[in-house]
């Protein structure tokens, strides 16, 4: 879809009431039954369509409003409960996003500035983000289409970017191949902010910041129902600082903690399953290689291949928490002869240290996916598959 003709579409007070009178039809069956008898791009109308569909749990406000997207700037974009939680620490007098996108970042961040100017490129895209901006009249944020870099001349609060992972054919998570790449940028940021918010790939390595970045103030790790959506590196370009502060937060949970993985904390290897309860930790903790912060106080072992922990204690804040229920060998037989003896037709199946898929061995237990039941199958040094069941 072309930035005009979506705009088009949405300018039509006939398309918005077709929208608002079919949006949760069946969109097929309302494109072969009303191809080629409206006075707008009906494609366009149900394809606009299509993404409110989608968007009213990540950017409802999109969807509420008829603002202008895309599926592809969809697919990219910040979700919004995320945007809203950045307002929380990304705040002051005045921001300039030189990677400005279709504009959800800047758009919540404009209620935590008096100014906002947000720079994109891609004409298009620009385009789409400038339409929503006066749609929303927003008055203390102003777009420009452009190269983002070219305005690294005044000075600002705040710099935010958000590299472009998908510049090449496949997407990227090292930083020289990110687009803008940040790091021959940091010259440029110390000139003209005091602080810069850099967004990266949820695949990032958190231990590679401190190795690339002198002005590390902390590094937020943000997470959306349990699925970790970035990782953000917040520079103080005043001073030169390695600490290493954490913020874990999920914004649909509300699990949140701050660490500092400078502090040392040891915990015991085991060979030994030594329950009665394993615990998993939460996507962010593993994510922060944090487990050993939150265990503090407890008896627990971990694994001495896999992030996988045994403890006495049935609940542990950062981890997901099951009950032990039976060990056995990885073998078939005996597996499936124990949920037989136990009742289980359903279990959920974690893998690790196995090439094996969990489709696999349901065949070979003659289970399906689902219920409190989980199975792992663990092969490191030594093998174990335990059955175990959820602790709500």
């Amino acid at each position: 879809m072309r930035s005009n003709d979506i705009i088009n579409v949405l300018e039509s007070e006939e398309a918005i009431s077709f929208i608002n009178d079919h949006l949760n039809a069946h969109l097929p069956s309302i494109s072969l039954k009303y191809a080629g008898k409206t006075n707008f791009n009906v494609t366009v109308c149900l394809q606009l369509m299509a993404v409110y569909v989608k968007a009213q749990k990540k950017i409802p406000l999109f969807g509420t409003k008829r603002l202008a997207i895309d599926q592809r700037s969809y697919e990219q974009c910040t979700s919004q409960a995320i945007a809203k939680y950045k307002c929380s620490f990304i705040k002051g007098e005045t921001l300039l996003d030189i990677t400005g996108g279709v504009g959800v970042d800047s758009i919540f961040l404009s209620s935590a500035f008096q100014s906002v100017l947000a720079v994109e490129k891609n004409k298009e895209l620009h385009e789409l983000a400038a339409y929503n901006v006066a749609k929303l009249g927003i008055s203390n944020l102003s777009r420009i289409c452009g190269e983002g870099a070219n305005f690294l001349t005044k000075k600002y609060d705040w710099i935010y970017v958000d590299p472009d992972r998908r510049a090449g054919k496949t997407r990227a998570v090292a930083l020289p191949q990110l687009e803008p790449n940040v790091l021959d940028l940091l010259q440029d940021f110390k000139g003209c902010a005091n602080w810069v918010y850099i967004k990266l790939s949820p695949l990032f390595d958190v231990a590679e910041i401190w190795r690339q970045f002198m002005n590390v103030n902390a590094v937020h790790l943000i997470a959306e129902r349990g699925e970790i959506k970035e990782v953000g590196v917040l520079l103080d370009m005043a001073r030169s600082s390695h600490q290493k502060k954490v913020v874990l937060k999920d914004v649909y949970t509300d699990f949140s903690r701050d660490i500092n993985l400078e502090v040392p904390v040891v915990f015991k290897f085991s060979e030994e399953i030594k329950g009665p309860f394993l615990l998993v930790p939460l996507a962010l903790v593993a994510k922060a290689s944090a487990a050993h912060f939150f265990l503090t106080g407890t008896q627990t072992s971990k694994h001495e291949t896999f992030d996988v922990y045994f403890s006495t204690s049935s609940i542990v804040y950062g981890f997901r928490s099951f009950e032990i229920v039976i060990q056995t060998k990885i073998n078939p037989k005996e597996i499936k002869a124990a949920c037989d003896n136990l009742g289980i037709t359903q279990l959920n199946i974690v893998i690790k240290g196995i090439g094996d898929t969990p489709e696999l061995w349901h065949r070979k237990l003659g289970t399906k996916d689902g219920s409190t039941y989980f199975l792992f199958l663990l092969k490191g040094n030594k093998s174990h598959a335990i059955i175990v069941k959820s602790i709500f």
